[in-house]
């Protein structure tokens, strides 16, 4: 009887360390599947960004807006959204059965999707998702001279340029040359292009095929730009690469000082290399600033370190991404902070 005890102990205690060693063996599983998830996604992004960015336009116009927000966890969330123009191999992806659109030059623009809420299956905005439900999107125009397509926009509407949110999210073409959206005035670009561009995020319907080809990344919880300047000191060789917006520009881990605090709602957009005549500093009224204004310096206390000609020197993405799984963690909530910087040659 007590041989037959101590057996029956024995197998228990085997049986016992095989289900640890068995569920060890599982999670572990998992785990690494969810950061082969959660690395691939970021490597998609990484990927198109640096290849996108390869080729930017740097005397073109450049867009970026820029919204924090806080969730009632105290986390801090970025919807931040950039347009440009940029040289490379671009081809349409036709919803219709016509022939595809092929270019050398796109305006393209990255941001956080309208998005299908798997809570009600309705198209809702990033910022009423939840976090592992947001999905980064990339929305690009091919500039072309095909005149068997629509002329959109209408280089001869001199008002709004024929720009409006849904064809601008219909066409994936641009009829204006570079040449000329170079050359359009910021008040057109704040007051038209601006609201049908940023207004009206590009739409990824996980139950509609045509709108797959937008869709960059599932599950990116906050997606934030900063763009960086040399900000000069006494000591020429001792100049500081900061990076704008920042929560806590001097680093003492206060963000009262954070560039954010001085615009209403904490968003605000800046341009780069538009046309056009300066907005005063008393030009409240518009949350777009063009960076070398008054306004911009006044509003974020840089002061006039910005000439004409500025452009940054790099530009730094930092992206809160989730497996689909919930798996990852960090900083004691789901999901994985990564940062992308793409330098810029002068």
């Amino acid at each position: 009887m007590i041989e037959l005890v101590v057996a029956v102990a024995i197998l228990a205690m085997a049986i016992s360390f095989t289900a640890m060693i068995f569920n060890i063996s599982i999670e572990t599983y998992r785990t690494a599947g969810a950061e082969a998830e959660i690395m691939q996604k970021f490597r998609a992004i990484t990927d198109q960004l640096s290849s996108d960015f390869s080729g930017l336009c740097k005397d073109a116009p450049v867009l970026i807006w820029f919204e924090q927000d806080y969730d009632p966890n105290g986390y801090n969330y970025r919807f931040d959204q950039i347009m440009f123009f940029a040289n490379g191999d671009f081809q349409s992806t036709p919803i219709d059965g016509s022939a595809p659109v092929t270019g050398n030059v796109a305006r393209i623009h990255y941001a956080q999707a309208q998005s299908i809420d798997p809570r009600d299956n309705l198209i809702s905005y990033p910022y009423y998702l939840r976090e592992e439900d947001r999905v980064l999107a990339r929305r690009q125009h091919i500039l072309t001279a095909d005149s068997t397509l629509d002329l959109w926009p209408d280089p001869n509407n001199t008002v709004d340029y024929a720009i409006d949110e849904y064809t601008n999210e219909f066409y994936e073409h641009d009829r204006l040359p570079l040449s000329q959206w170079k050359t359009i005035d910021r008040n057109i670009y704040r007051d038209t292009i601006v609201p049908a561009c940023f207004d009206f995020r590009p739409e990824v319907d996980t139950y509609d095929p045509n709108t797959f080809h937008k869709l960059m990344c599932e599950g990116v919880g906050s997606f934030s730009i900063q763009w960086a300047y040399w900000n000069p000191d006494i000591d020429p060789n001792d100049d500081e690469l900061c990076w704008y917006p920042s929560d806590d520009p001097n680093g003492d881990y206060d963000s009262n000082d954070s560039h954010f605090a001085n615009f209403t709602d904490r968003n605000f957009g800046v341009f780069f290399n538009i046309a056009g005549n300066k907005f005063s500093v008393q030009d409240t009224d518009s949350d777009w600033y063009p960076i070398n204004d008054p306004a911009i310096e006044y509003k974020t206390g840089i002061g006039g370190n910005f000439r004409p000609d500025f452009f940054p020197k790099a530009f730094k993405f930092t992206l809160r991404i989730y497996d689909s799984k919930g798996i990852i963690k960090e900083d004691g909530r789901e999901g994985r902070t990564f940062t992308h910087i793409v330098y810029l040659d002068h």
